[in-house]
């Protein structure tokens, strides 16, 4: 996980749009030390409409508002780049919470 500031986490997401369910699926860290969530959605990757229902469902599960969830890159590609403001160890420890890590 690379930080830009005290208050924002970068976090990569595998996103599979056109599932049977909203869901997270994992969350790993990849050999570099950035999270990777892997995520599906039930919204169709058309008009930004899996990205909206993506950020929905970020926003629910870690109660955080829309907001804080930026698209820095991948918005037309299913493995995306988001900076999420919210201090890296409250992010963890909502992914804790949640039972994420597998």
């Amino acid at each position: 996980m690379t930080k830009v500031s005290f208050d924002t986490v970068t976090l990569l997401i595998k996103l599979t749009p056109g599932a049977s369910e909203n869901k997270f699926v994992r969350l790993e860290r990849d050999l570099l030390g950035d999270l990777i969530l892997h995520v599906r959605v039930t919204a169709i990757p058309e008009k930004g409409m899996a990205n909206k229902a993506l950020i929905k469902l970020l926003s629910k599960k870690f109660k955080l508002s829309k907001s804080s969830f930026e698209i820095k890159r991948g918005t037309l590609s299913r493995t995306k780049m988001f900076m999420v403001k919210c201090p890296e160890n409250l992010f963890l420890e909502k992914c804790r919470k949640m039972l994420l890590f597998l």
